[in-house]
C-alpha cells in the first residue's frame, strides 16, 4: 500500500501565541473565561492586569490554568484555540504558515438548548410535519420492538403488534408529509382517529418528526426556525485564517516510511467485544443472514458484549483449547520483540531509541490499514513530534470543522469519495448519534458521506438507511452489513471523534467497532504500554519523527513540601526538560521548569496528585505557525494520509430459488426434533445404546434420520426423525423418551426437550436441502458405526484424509483450486485459534506422529458405510457449480468433524485442515 500525504491541511492553534504574557492578554483571556464559566468569571471579571499578583492562591492558581490553556494547548474550547485550513499545503519554497492573529467566531445554539424546547404533538400533525420512522422496530410474533431513549437511557420498549401500525411505520422510513401519509394509507377511518394514533406513536418514539432533532445535516437549530438570541447559550467554534505559507514537504517525507514500518511492526489488534459477537453468533445462527436488530435482541438474538445485561480428552488437543477466546494484543506481541533487543534497565541512559536502527522482528505481511487515517502532529523546527496516528477515517477528526467551514466540509467529502472511489463494492455511511447532551457539540456534523443511518435521530439526507433495512451475516470471520434494498454491503465510517465506549447502547457501539473491523487503525507507539510503571521512559524516534517523548514518574510526596527552589533543583536533578507538561489528554498543563511562577504552579497542580508522569515538550526556535505579527504559536496538525488500494470486498445476496418446500416443522408434523442435554462424554454411550437400539426398533416408522452436537446453553444432541407417517409423532415420542427414562432418572441426561426443526434453507439451499438432510442421514449412519469400536483422534483424522483423497481423485475440483480451499480454511482456523510459532511445531510434530501411525481398521460393516458416505458426499456436490459448491464442502465436512468428535469440534477441524493442507499439497507435489 503506498501510503500519500493528503495535500490539504487542517490545523488549530492555540489563542495566544506561547511567547505572549499574561499581563497583556489579560482582558483577551477574561472575555475567553466569561464564555466557558460564567461562575469564575463573576469573581475575576473586575479584576485588572496589574492586580493579579494579589488575587489569593487559589483563584490566581485558576487564571494560570485557563492562561495555559490558552497557550500550549490547541484542541478547540470555546475561543481557548481555533482551526485552520490550508488547501495544497505542502510545498519544496515555503516552511512557515502565517496565520491572522484575530480569531473568526461561529457562533451556534448550544445542544443542550433543545432540550427546552417544547412543541405540540396535535400543532404538528395539524400542521402537515414531515414524520420519520423509528427503524430500529422489528417484531416477534406476536409484538413490535424497538430501541426508545428516556432521560438518556436508551431501553428496548415493546408494543402489541398491529398491521395499521406496521403500514405507518413501512410508510415513514423516508421522511413524509402528514398528508401524503394519509393519502398513501388509504384508510377508511376519520382523519382525527388517524392523527390520534400518529400522536401515540410520536410520544412513543415509534415515530420521529421533522422538530425532532439531528445531529448530522443542516444545523437542527436553523432548520426549525429557532433565532439565536443573546439569552440562548452559544456553542463557539474559532477559525483562523490562513494568510499565506505553507509546508517543505522535505520536513514530511519519513513519514510513509514510518506507516510502513508500524505496519509491519504490531499485528491488528482484534476488538474482544467483536470476536465474542462472531463466535456466539456462529453458534446460534450458523451462516444465516438475519436483520441487524434481531441478531442484537437480548432474547432472540446474542446481543453485543453483554450491554443488554449492561475433563478428559486427547491431550493433543486440550491443549489449544479457549485460544479461540484468547486476547490476543499488539502491544504483548510487540513486547516480545523488544524484549529481545531492550531492557528497562537499559533506559536510565537516556539515550534515545531509534526504530530504525533497531533490528526488530517484522511481520512478514504488512497489515491491511484504512483508505485514510491522521496523524496529530506539530512541529519544532526539524523534527516531527507525534501525538497519536490512526483512526478509521481521517474525517473523524476534521468532521466537528464541517458545521463551521465550507472549506472543511469539501475537504472531508473529498475524503470520503477517495474512500469509497478505492472500494466500489460497498458503501460507506455515517451514524448520526446523540445522547450526551453536554458532549454532542462535537458530534454535530455536516454530512460527508453519501449515505447516512440516524439512531433515533430524524434524517435530513436524500436516502436514508434505516436500521431495518440492515443484515447481518457472517463471512469467514468477518461481520457483513447488507442494505436490502440496495442488495449492497455496507460499512460504518463515523466523521467524529466522539468516544463510543461511552454508550451503552448495542447497535452504536457495534456499528463502531465495525470501523476497525479486520483493518489496523492504530499505528502509535507508546513506549509505556509495553513496559508500564517505570521511573523513567526514553525518548523513541523513527528518522526526525519523535514518536514518544521523554516522561519521568514524580510522586506528590517528594513536591509538596519543597520551596520553590528546591522544586526546581529537584526537577533538575531527576534530568526534567526545560518545558514539561503534565495531565492525561486534553486535561494538561505545560510549565517551563526554571520559572518560579511555572513552578508555583506545578506545585498546587501536585496537591491534587498521587503519581504523575512529566513529559518534555519540545518548543520550536522557530514555529512554523506564525501570526502576521511574527508572534508564534504551537500549532498542532491534522496531516492526513492515504492510499488508494481497495480494502472492501462487496456482497450481493443472491436469492433462494422459489420453491415450495416446507421451512418450519413444529411438534406434531413429519419431522421429530428432539434436543438431549448431558455431558460431552456421555452423548456416545447414548448414540451407541438407547439412540441406536430406537432407531432399530422403530425403522419401519422413521424414513430418515440424523444427529448433531451443539453447545448452546449447554452441550447437547440434537436428533431428527423422518417419520413415514406424521401421526406415529405421539407414539415415538413416549417410545423415544422410555428409551432415555434411566438415563434421565440417573441424571445422567439433565434434560430431553421437543422442538421446532427450522431447515437451514438459507445455508443449504431449499433447492438441496433435501438431498443435504438424506446426505447427513449416510453420515449419521457411518459415525454411528464408528462407536461399535473405539477410534483415536489419529484414526479419525485419517477418514477425513481419505474422504479428501476420493474428492481430489473425483475431479471435482481442479487441484490448484482444491490446494487454495484448503489452504483458505486451514489459515482461517489457525487465525481463529490465535497460533503462535511454538504451536505450529507442536501440530507440525503431531503431523509426523500421524503419518506414521498404525491406525484403526474400518470393520466390513463400516467400510460398507464409508463407502456409502463417500458417495453422497461426492453426488452432493455434484449438485452445486463454482463458489456454492467449495462452500458446500466446507459446510458438510464442518458438520462431518461435529459427528466425528464428541468435543473441541472446532479445534480438530482446525488440526485436520493442517493436516490436509500438507497431504494435498504433497500429492500435488507427486503428480
Amino acid at each position: 500500500m503506498k501510503v500519500k500525504i493528503y495535500p490539504d491541511l487542517v490545523f488549530r492553534t492555540p489563542k495566544f501565541s506561547y511567547q505572549s504574557e499574561l499581563v497583556d492578554c489579560w482582558d483577551e483571556l477574561k472575555a475567553a473565561i466569561s464564555i466557558s464559566s460564567e461562575a469564575f468569571y463573576q469573581t475575576i471579571k473586575d479584576v485588572k492586569a496589574d492586580e493579579l499578583s494579589l488575587l489569593p492562591a487559589k483563584v490566581f492558581f485558576t487564571i494560570l490554568k485557563y492562561y495555559n490553556r490558552a497557550k500550549f494547548r490547541s484542541t478547540p474550547y470555546g475561543t481557548f484555540a481555533g482551526f485552520s485550513i490550508l488547501k495544497a499545503a505542502l510545498n519544496t519554497t515555503e516552511s512557515q504558515i502565517v496565520v491572522d492573529e484575530k480569531q473568526i467566531i461561529h457562533e451556534f445554539i448550544d445542544w443542550p438548548f433543545k432540550n427546552s424546547l417544547t412543541y405540540s404533538i396535535a400543532d404538528l400533525l395539524k400542521n402537515n410535519c414531515l414524520l420519520f420512522s423509528n427503524s430500529s422496530y422489528y417484531f416477534t410474533t406476536t409484538s413490535i420492538r424497538y430501541i426508545a431513549c428516556t432521560d438518556g437511557l436508551f431501553e428496548l420498549a415493546e408494543i402489541d403488534k398491529d398491521d395499521f401500525v406496521i403500514q405507518i411505520l413501512e410508510a415513514c422510513l423516508v421522511p413524509i408529509t402528514i398528508n401524503e401519509l394519509i393519502e398513501k394509507l388509504n384508510t377508511g377511518d376519520s382523519k382525527d382517529e388517524v392523527f390520534s394514533l400518529l400522536a401515540d406513536m410520536v410520544s412513543f418514539q415509534l415515530l420521529l418528526s421533522d422538530n425532532d432533532p439531528n445531529i448530522i445535516g443542516d444545523d437542527y437549530f436553523q432548520r426549525i426556525g429557532v433565532e439565536s438570541k443573546v439569552e440562548i447559550p452559544k456553542y463557539l467554534i474559532a477559525e483562523r485564517k490562513v494568510n499565506s505559507g505553507g509546508i517543505d514537504d522535505k520536513l514530511l517525507s519519513n513519514i510513509p516510511g514510518l506507516i510502513n514500518f508500524m505496519q509491519h511492526l504490531q499485528p491488528i489488534e482484534a476488538r474482544e467485544a467483536l470476536t465474542q459477537f462472531i463466535n456466539k453468533f456462529r453458534k446460534k445462527f450458523e451462516q444465516k443472514e438475519i436483520p441487524l436488530s434481531l441478531a442484537l435482541d437480548p432474547e432472540m438474538g446474542i446481543g453485543y458484549d453483554e450491554l443488554e445485561q449492561a475433563s478428559q480428552g486427547d491431550d493433543f488437543v486440550a491443549q489449544f483449547y479457549g485460544k479461540q477466546n484468547k486476547k490476543d494484543t499488539s502491544s504483548d506481541n510487540v513486547k516480545k520483540s523488544f524484549k529481545k533487543l531492550l531492557e528497562p534497565n537499559s533506559f536510565i541512559s537516556k539515550e534515545v531509541i531509534r526504530l530504525d536502527r533497531l533490528n526488530i522482528p517484522l511481520l512478514d505481511k504488512p497489515t491491511t490499514i484504512p483508505n485514510s487515517f491522521s496523524m496529530l502532529m506539530s512541529v519544532a523546527d526539524e523534527t516531527i513530534c507525534v501525538d497519536q496516528t490512526g483512526g478509521s477515517t481521517a474525517n473523524a477528526l476534521s468532521g466537528r470543522f464541517t458545521l463551521a467551514s465550507d472549506k472543511v466540509f469539501q475537504h472531508c467529502k473529498n475524503i470520503s469519495k477517495l474512500e469509497q472511489a478505492s472500494n466500489p463494492d460497498v458503501l460507506f455511511f455515517d451514524v448520526a448519534y446523540m445522547v450526551e447532551t453536554n458532549v454532542d457539540n462535537i458530534n454535530r456534523r455536516k454530512l460527508v458521506y453519501g449515505n447516512q443511518l440516524s439512531i433515533l435521530n430524524f434524517d435530513t439526507s436524500e436516502d436514508p438507511i434505516t436500521l431495518n433495512d440492515v443484515m447481518l451475516s457472517i463471512q469467514g470471520n468477518e461481520v457483513i452489513l447488507r442494505s436490502k434494498k440496495l442488495n449492497k454491503r455496507i460499512v460504518p465510517r463515523m466523521a467524529s471523534a466522539y468516544n463510543y465506549s461511552r454508550s451503552d447502547l448495542s447497535v452504536f457501539r457495534l456499528l463502531c467497532d465495525l470501523q476497525h473491523q479486520n483493518i489496523q487503525t492504530n499505528l502509535s507507539f507508546f513506549i509505556e504500554n509495553l513496559y508500564p510503571e517505570l521511573p523513567y521512559y526514553p525518548k523513541v524516534q523513527y528518522q526526525n519523527i519523535v514518536l514518544s517523548q521523554q516522561k519521568w514518574q514524580i510522586k506528590k510526596d517528594n513536591i509538596v513540601k519543597l520551596s520553590t527552589s528546591d522544586c526546581i533543583k529537584y526537577l533538575n536533578n531527576c534530568g526534567v526538560s526545560k518545558y514539561f507538561k503534565a495531565g492525561l489528554s486534553d486535561q494538561t498543563l505545560c510549565f517551563e521548569r526554571d520559572n518560579d511562577v511555572d513552578i508555583n504552579a506545578f506545585i498546587q497542580y501536585m496537591q491534587k496528585q498521587s503519581t504523575v508522569y512529566l513529559e518534555e515538550v519540545n518548543l520550536p526556535e522557530n514555529s512554523i505557525v506564525v501570526d502576521e505579527k511574527g508572534k508564534p504559536y504551537l500549532a498542532q496538525f491534522i496531516l492526513n494520509l492515504y492510499h488508494e488500494e481497495k480494502i472492501y470486498d462487496g456482497f450481493t445476496k443472491v436469492d433462494e430459488p422459489v420453491t415450495d418446500v416446507t421451512k418450519i416443522f413444529p411438534p406434531g408434523k413429519e419431522w421429530l426434533y428432539f434436543e438431549i442435554y448431558c455431558h460431552q462424554q456421555r452423548s456416545d454411550i447414548l448414540m451407541g445404546g438407547p439412540i441406536a437400539s430406537f432407531i432399530e426398533n422403530y425403522k419401519t416408522q422413521i424414513k430418515s434420520w440424523f444427529f448433531i452436537r451443539y453447545n448452546e446453553n449447554g452441550y447437547h444432541l440434537r436428533l431428527r426423525y423422518l417419520l413415514n407417517d406424521a401421526k406415529d409423532g405421539q407414539e415415538l415420542t413416549a417410545a423415544f423418551a422410555d428409551y432415555l427414562a434411566e438415563d434421565l432418572t440417573a441424571g445422567l441426561v439433565s434434560d430431553l426437550q421437543l422442538r421446532t426443526y427450522k431447515r437451514e434453507t438459507h445455508r443449504y439451499g431449499s433447492d438441496l436441502i433435501e438431498n443435504v438432510e438424506s446426505h447427513f442421514s449416510v453420515d449419521s449412519k457411518f459415525v454411528l458405526s464408528l462407536l461399535e469400536t473405539p477410534f483415536s483422534a489419529n484414526a479419525k483424522y485419517k477418514i477425513v484424509a481419505d474422504l479428501i483423497e476420493q474428492l481430489q481423485n473425483s475431479g471435482l475440483f481442479e487441484d490448484k483450486v482444491f490446494a487454495n480451499v484448503i489452504a483458505t480454511m486451514s489459515h482461517s482456523f489457525n487465525n481463529e485459534h490465535n497460533l503462535e510459532p511454538t504451536d505450529f511445531k507442536k501440530i507440525n510434530a503431531q503431523y509426523q506422529i500421524y503419518r506414521k501411525a498404525d491406525v484403526e481398521i474400518l470393520n466390513d460393516n463400516q467400510n460398507v458405510a464409508f463407502i456409502n458416505f463417500q458417495q453422497s458426499f461426492i453426488q452432493i456436490l455434484t449438485e452445486c457449480e463454482g463458489a456454492r459448491r467449495v462452500q458446500m464442502f466446507s459446510d458438510l465436512l464442518h458438520m462431518h468433524v461435529n459427528r466425528l468428535f464428541n468435543k473441541d469440534q472446532r479445534t480438530h477441524e482446525m488440526i485436520i485442515y493442517y493436516f490436509l493442507l500438507k497431504d494435498v499439497q504433497r500429492r500435488n507435489a507427486m503428480k
